[in-house]
């Protein structure tokens, strides 16, 4: 099997997260999560999931119609109830309270009532959150441009990637 070409970006990016001060790795880490919060909401937006497919349409009634025609989910894109929580050790994108369970039951699919006092139905699986492989290759490039760049708490790093 071929060595991971990555690798030694990847020991270095390590290395180099363990010696910030937690204050920069926190400010680091809440940049990062933002923009993958932008991301995600994006993707939201166009109603797809991380992996790119469009997510199920909407069911048709008896009458053979669809209910609305909408783009479904459009306030669970909003940033103020996509939030980021960040530390030291990494950074946590959610919903938080009741937004929490109606994505969750959307996210992963479920059986929920659509009002009060409703009747109950079925939603399938609709990914919301996510990373795919071009949001894994923008946290990295962000991740080496940061501790490469000599930001605050980071000047202890000359760059040198090859060790």
């Amino acid at each position: 099997m071929a060595d991971d070409p990555f690798a030694p970006v990847e020991r270095w990016l390590t290395s180099a997260l363990a010696a910030l001060e937690p204050g920069a790795r926190k400010a680091l880490f809440r940049e990062i999560g933002r923009e993958v919060r932008k991301r995600n909401a994006r993707r939201i937006g166009r109603q797809t999931g991380p992996n790119g497919t469009p997510w199920p349409a909407r069911k048709r009634n008896s009458h053979g119609k669809v209910r609305s025609t909408a783009k479904m989910l459009q306030g669970l894109r909003e940033l103020r109830r996509l939030t980021v929580q960040a530390d030291a050790n990494g950074a946590k994108i959610g919903y938080s309270g009741r937004t929490a369970r109606l994505a969750a039951v959307h996210h992963f699919g479920g059986v929920d009532t659509v009002e009060t006092g409703g009747a109950s139905v079925k939603y399938p699986a609709r990914e919301l959150l996510g990373l795919n492989s071009e949001d894994l290759a923008s946290v990295r490039d962000k991740l080496m441009h940061a501790l490469s760049s000599g930001k605050k708490g980071t000047s202890a790093f000359n760059g040198d990637v090859r060790k």
